[in-house]
């Protein structure tokens, strides 16, 4: 008799020990499989037929193509290679561009011809692990504010008197917004943020929620190990919510309405947590990084960034 019981409680260790050893290889591998979706280096811009559907992309691309242009490197604080576009012009109004995810810095133009048509030196930039800068991977604007402040630098180097707009969109909107919270120079008059998240750690319980359905919570301290461990990075500590906290750039928020990508409820949180002076401006029609679109986007954006001009 106990030898079938022990029998019995053999199999059930055994039978137990074999689910746990399921449950662990499906944990790991579903981390694995979010940490290379989200921030691994992609080959192909996703982002790449859309940018090509656009009806601006024949005349944007011929104006790129004829313009007075130079490319540009720095090296970032922790030894990448990052490359830029800087569209120049007799003047001493820039502008910063930041790309979305996905993106590469010149792949959707409409944000640096429409700075540049207004008067304005442009960079574009490439953000690490995108287009022509180096890197694996991504850290959804929280290691790119560094680089952020690194362009801003390498600006002020060239003309010290220039006057410095930020403008980033959805990655390149947190990357902005992240940079805010530090201490910048004067010469950078305002920031405008397009369709940015609060956090990353809320970025990703939004779309974990949304298309694998399990808890986020679970999965975090996994997905986080291999952040640590790939790219010494902590996501817990990119806290956009936390950086406009300690902004001082007078900062324009924009957002669509229809964002999926992004929840549009995000801009309501970092406008009011922001400390600065701030605008925001949302479209009815819009959906992620594609208010550029709206007639009315670029008004707006001239209309605030013109008042904090004129102030300097």
């Amino acid at each position: 008799m106990a030898e079938k019981s022990g029998s019995k409680v053999g199999k059930v260790l055994a039978v137990t020990a074999g689910v746990t050893l399921a449950v662990g290889a499906t944990y790991c591998a579903t981390c694995a499989y979010i940490f290379t979706k989200v921030f691994k280096r992609k080959k192909n811009p996703s982002y790449l037929e859309f940018s090509n559907s656009l009806i601006t992309k024949k005349d944007n691309d011929l104006w790129f193509d004829n313009v007075e242009k130079s490319n540009v490197e720095i090296v970032s604080y922790d030894g990448y290679k990052l490359s830029g576009t800087l569209i120049q012009q007799p003047t001493d109004n820039y502008v910063i561009v930041f790309h979305a995810y996905d993106f590469f810095g010149t792949q959707v133009l409409d944000v640096p011809k429409r700075f540049y048509d207004e008067g304005y030196n442009c960079l574009v930039v490439d953000q690490r692990a995108y287009g022509a800068s180096e890197g694996d991977y991504t850290t959804l604007g929280w290691k790119e504010h560094y680089d952020c402040v690194d362009w801003i630098d390498f600006i002020i180097k060239q003309n010290p008197n220039a006057k410095i707009v930020l403008h980033g969109t959805s990655l390149g909107g947190a990357t902005v917004l992240n940079a805010t919270g530090e201490f910048l120079p004067s010469n950078v008059v305002c920031a405008i943020s397009d369709c940015a998240f609060t956090s990353i750690e809320d970025l990703l319980k939004y779309q974990i929620k949304r298309f694998i359905k399990v808890p986020f919570g679970a999965l975090v301290p996994g997905v986080n190990l291999l952040c640590k461990s790939k790219m010494n990075f902590n996501l817990y500590e990119a806290n956009t919510l936390r950086q406009v906290k300690q902004s001082s750039t007078p900062t324009l928020f924009l957002h669509g309405e229809l964002d999926s990508f992004v929840p549009f409820e995000m801009v309501f949180d970092l406008f009011y947590a922001c400390t600065a002076e701030k605008e925001l401006c949302t479209f009815q029609e819009s959906k992620h990084a594609e208010s550029f679109l709206d007639s009315k986007y670029f008004d707006k954006i001239f209309e605030f960034v013109n008042t904090h001009l004129n102030k300097e």
